[in-house]
C-alpha cells in the first residue's frame, strides 16, 4: 500500500512513518520546508514537499496514494483551522476512491472519565480540544463519501526521552523537583509512541470504516506516582512541587484530566498489544534523562 504521512517529521508521526515501512508498506511523507526534507532524508524516507498549512498543495500527493495518515502538530496561529482546512481538502481529493484516511486524535477528547470508558462512551472535550471533536466528525463521516475513514484517539504519548512526560525530567533536572499541576491524585491514560505507531498502521490495513480505536495501555498510575518516578529517574530522589492549574491555563486543565480508557476493541478486532515498558518504568530506568544530556 502506498501511504502519504501527513505529519512525518513529528514526535508521532515519525513513529508512524517507520511502523508503516516495517510492515512493507512504499511510505511517502510531506515536508513543509528544507529542513523537513533533509531529516527525513537522512532516515531514508522519500519526501514531496508540501504544507497542511497550504491545503492546496496536498492535493497531488493524496492524489497518488492509498492511504493518508494525518498525525500533524501545527504550530501556526490557529492550528484547528490548519486541520480543518487541509482534512476538508483530503475529503475532497479522496471521495468516491474507498481509500483510506485515518485521523490521530487524543483522549483528552473524553474529558473526565472517572473509570473505564470505551469508544461508545460520550465525550467532554475541555476547552484546549473542543475543536478535536468536530474533526473527528468530519472523519468519521467520510465514510459516506466513499472514504474508508478511520479515527485513532490516543492517550499521553510516552518514549524515546519525548512527549509530555519529558516536562517532569527537565523540572527534576533544573530544580530538583518534578513540577506536577495541582494535588497529582488523577490518573493519565498513556501510550507509549512504538506501540501507538504499529496500532495505526493496523487500523489503516483493516480497521472498520468509521469507527474509532483508543489508543492507550494498561496502567493507571496518578500523575504524582508519574512524577515521583521521572524524579528518581533523573537524580531528585522522588522529590515533587506542585503548581496551581491556572499557571498553564487551558493546557493545565487538560494535564488535571482524570481517565481510564479501555482500548479492548483494538486488542479483539486487530489482534494489538501494547509491549513497551509503562511510563513508570520508562521514567524510573533514567532513560529520558539520558536522552535529555544527549539533545
Amino acid at each position: 500500500m502506498k501511504v502519504l504521512i501527513v505529519g512525518a517529521t513529528g514526535y508521532v508521526g515519525g513513529a508512524v512513518e517507520r511502523a508503516f515501512r516495517a510492515r512493507g508498506h512504499q511510505t511517502v511523507a510531506i515536508a513543509r520546508s528544507d529542513v523537513a526534507r533533509a531529516k527525513l532524508a537522512l532516515q531514508g524516507v522519500e519526501t514531496i514537499s508540501a504544507d497542511a498549512a497550504r491545503p492546496e498543495t496536498l492535493k497531488a500527493p493524496v492524489k497518488n496514494a492509498e492511504a493518508v495518515i494525518y498525525c500533524v502538530q501545527a504550530t501556526d496561529a490557529d492550528p484547528w483551522q490548519v486541520d480543518l482546512n487541509a482534512i476538508r481538502l483530503i475529503a475532497t481529493t479522496m471521495a468516491g476512491t474507498e481509500n483510506t484516511f485515518l485521523y490521530v486524535s487524543g483522549a483528552w477528547v473524553y474529558g473526565d472519565t472517572g473509570e473505564f470508558v470505551d469508544e461508545a462512551a460520550p465525550i467532554n472535550p475541555p476547552a484546549l480540544v473542543k475543536k478535536r471533536a468536530n474533526l473527528e466528525r468530519m472523519v468519521l463521516n467520510m465514510v459516506k463519501i466513499g472514504i474508508r475513514s478511520h479515527v485513532v484517539r490516543a492517550g499521553i504519548v510516552y518514549g524515546d526521552g519525548g512527549g509530555i512526560p519529558a516536562m517532569f525530567v527537565h523540572s527534576a533536572r533544573e530544580r530538583h523537583a518534578a513540577t506536577i499541576v495541582g494535588s497529582g491524585s488523577n490518573r493519565w491514560a498513556t501510550i507509549a509512541r512504538n506501540d501507538l505507531a504499529p496500532l495505526i498502521a493496523l487500523v489503516a490495513e483493516r480497521g472498520k470504516p468509521g469507527a474509532i480505536y483508543n489508543a492507550v495501555d494498561d496502567s493507571a498510575f496518578t500523575v504524582r506516582e508519574i512524577a515521583e518516578a521521572a524524579s528518581r529517574g533523573a537524580g531528585a530522589g522522588g522529590a515533587i512541587a506542585q503548581i496551581n492549574p491556572e499557571m498553564l491555563g487551558e493546557f493545565g486543565d487538560c494535564l488535571m484530566l482524570d481517565q481510564r480508557i479501555s482500548s479492548a476493541r483494538a486488542k479483539r478486532d486487530l489482534g494489538w498489544r501494547p509491549m513497551s515498558p509503562n511510563l513508570v518504568e520508562e521514567l524510573e530506568r533514567g532513560s529520558y534523562l539520558t536522552a535529555q544530556l544527549a539533545s
